[in-house]
């Protein structure tokens, strides 16, 4: 069996999901000594794609022949890889028009947890539905490397005795729940905050967005994604992972934060309920001003950390549990596809 893993994007954001989420998949695959290749003209037994972007690419491999499994829900901080959208009204994620065909179209779609199954279901998909685990390579969170650690202070320049907190995402739309984030650097001034995003309008920020950054107290910046080391530096010292927004996000950010054993403190949805548990792999919270509160009072050390438990749980999912079970997806997938021929 060879599989086609396709997913490409502009190569300044190399590090963001869905290119995370691509390099973990091909890592997985190597540990079990499956054939892969990126190349829509090479040979392939089954295609696995990441991105509703991908619509065309998903045409010519359906009129190839080769079945197609896509991993939905598992990157929804990455503009170029998300499925949803909020609606403005009730504050709830829903799947975008061109994300709904997209995986109509598929023949097995893959996803995180259980809730994000029932969404799927809930929006309309009728495409058969898998659960498959995030997986992470555990080996980028080698805490021992010192060196590694320092990376993050080098770039930004910032006093490595102050408390971090970081959160990603995009910039765009109204940004809702961010008012929790900047909340949280206004009731700790001596920690840094850092906002981690994507613009993905070529006028950058809108004037919206601009007001609410230039209203933000100092101690909080607002930064372009930055290459994967200094990522992976800024998970490693952060003393919290937030996650201020309404909007569902990214589960491959939410995994490797729970194996840099980075406290991970979160808006209550849906989604995150099958993959983080209250009071033991995060601290949860639904309304901005208790989010705000909480990170205050982690930092102060008035809260006890869920990161052992977190981190317990997140190493059960090493790329090689991640490539068995791809492996069980796409011979799915491919029997499948035959069974429909016949």
């Amino acid at each position: 069996m060879k599989v086609l893993v396709s997913f490409k994007v502009n190569k300044k954001y190399d590090n963001f999901e869905g290119s995370r989420m691509r390099k973990t998949i091909k890592g997985a695959l190597e540990i079990l000594n499956i054939p892969y290749t990126d190349s829509l003209v090479d040979y392939y037994d089954v295609a696995h794609l990441i991105s509703p972007e991908q619509d065309g690419e998903l045409n010519e491999i359906v009129d190839g022949g080769a079945p197609v499994v896509v991993s939905a829900l598992y990157t929804e901080d990455d503009p170029v890889a998300s499925y949803l959208q909020m609606d403005k009204t009730t504050k709830k994620s829903v799947l975008t028009p061109k994300a709904f065909k997209f995986l109509n179209k598929a023949d097995l779609v893959l996803v995180p947890c259980q809730n994000a199954k029932e969404l799927l279901i809930e929006n309309g998909i009728t495409s058969p539905i898998e659960i498959c685990s995030a997986g992470v390579n555990m080996s980028r969170f080698d805490f021992s490397k010192n060196e590694e650690k320092e990376i993050f202070y080098r770039y930004y320049r910032e006093d490595k005795n102050k408390k971090l907190v970081i959160a990603v995402g995009e910039y765009k739309g109204r940004m809702e729940g961010l008012s929790s984030f900047i909340g949280a650097a206004r009731k700790s001034p001596n920690a840094i905050f850092y906002y981690i995003g994507k613009v993905t309008t070529r006028n950058k920020l809108n004037l919206k967005l601009n007001n609410i950054i230039n209203g933000a107290p100092k101690n909080v910046k607002f930064v372009d994604v930055p290459p994967d080391d200094i990522y992976r530096s800024a998970l490693l010292n952060a003393d919290v992972f937030m996650i201020p927004g309404y909007k569902v996000t990214g589960i491959t950010s939410i995994v490797e934060a729970m194996a840099a054993k980075t406290q991970i403190i979160a808006r209550k949805s849906t989604i995150l309920g099958g993959i983080l548990e209250d009071g033991v792999t995060a601290h949860l919270a639904e309304f901005s001003e208790t989010l705000a509160s909480l990170t205050r009072d982690y930092l102060d050390g008035k809260i006890k950390p869920t990161t052992t438990q977190a981190y317990q749980q997140v190493s059960k999912h090493t790329l090689e549990a991640f490539g068995d079970e791809l492996n069980k997806c796409y011979q799915l997938a491919i029997q499948s596809k035959v069974k429909r021929r016949f």
